[in-house]
């Protein structure tokens, strides 16, 4: 288990940022065809994605991850997944099951729980494949 660097830090929580950009995109452009309870869900699920960018970000010098150099390039590589593609993606249920695995895995960033940030990573990937 090591302490993530400031930069690491920095790195994640611009992953964060850059995330909720792309689900705020998704919802503006698909607004036409989201029912008001999809709406609520993915404003909602896009909320709580700026509010754990922004509790990383002030966590930065305390945050903990088993193998984090191959963690965070895992959770790089989603996020340059999520921000190209998303713009595509036709179902709106997977676009909130994706936001909902990124809420979670901000969640178990703040825990500091490794094993809860493991899976939670799969857990993005499986929403998004």
């Amino acid at each position: 288990m090591t302490t993530l660097t400031p930069q690491q830090a920095t790195q994640l929580a611009k992953n964060y940022l850059e995330i909720s950009r792309a689900i705020g995109d998704f919802i503006y452009n698909k607004r036409d065809t989201l029912s008001e309870e999809e709406q609520q869900e993915l404003g909602n699920l896009h909320y709580m994605i700026i509010k754990k960018g922004e509790d990383i970000h002030a966590l930065s010098t305390t945050l903990v991850m088993e193998n984090a150099h191959d963690s965070l390039t895992r959770i790089n590589t989603i996020t340059t997944h999520i921000r190209k593609n998303i713009k595509s993606l036709k179902n709106i249920q997977k676009g909130i099951d994706v936001s909902a695995s990124i809420v979670a895995l901000g969640c178990a960033i703040i825990q500091k729980d490794c094993k809860a940030i493991d899976k939670s990573i799969e857990d993005v990937f499986a929403a998004w494949n």
